[in-house]
């Protein structure tokens, strides 16, 4: 069964489609997380769901994380033009999300950010990654939730 492209889906949207925003699930959605370089037990999710919608600010799209394991959010990141990788930082992460990025190819997406605290020790590092588009949907006008 072929794979839905991550990248080329999203470049799809942002630069072709008439939607102002798209949900898309992920059957696998991986998190690792770090606290003073000791990892924690991986966490293997599924059917998790991102929401992206454009900004009216051109060259920007905010990017919903709707399954986070501690809470959603959202961000901004600038609109990806290259074909096959992606990289680029995550703009706007609400507090205590801090040093974020991200980078997405055709089989996945990962976002890589810190949870910030006062204490050094006490501040966690987070991958997620998601990977096998499950379902994308399309909406004609909307916001975040």
């Amino acid at each position: 069964m072929p794979t839905t492209p991550i990248l080329q889906t999203i470049q799809d949207f942002v630069h072709q489609s008439p939607y102002t925003c798209m949900e898309i699930i992920f059957a696998d959605h991986l998190v690792l997380n770090s606290q003073n370089q000791l990892p924690f037990l991986p966490v293997l999710k599924q059917h998790s769901r991102i929401m992206l919608c454009k900004k009216t600010h051109k060259g920007l799209v905010q990017m919903l994380v709707a399954d986070n394991p501690v809470f959603n959010f959202s961000f901004d990141f600038v609109l990806p033009t290259k074909q096959g990788f992606y990289l680029g930082s995550m703009l706007h992460l609400p507090s205590p999300l801090d040093q974020g990025h991200l980078h997405m190819d055709a089989d996945q997406l990962t976002l890589c950010y810190r949870i910030n605290a006062k204490n050094p020790k006490l501040r966690v590092h987070v991958s997620q990654t998601f990977t096998h588009v499950h379902h994308v949907e399309k909406f004609p006008s909307g916001h975040l939730v």
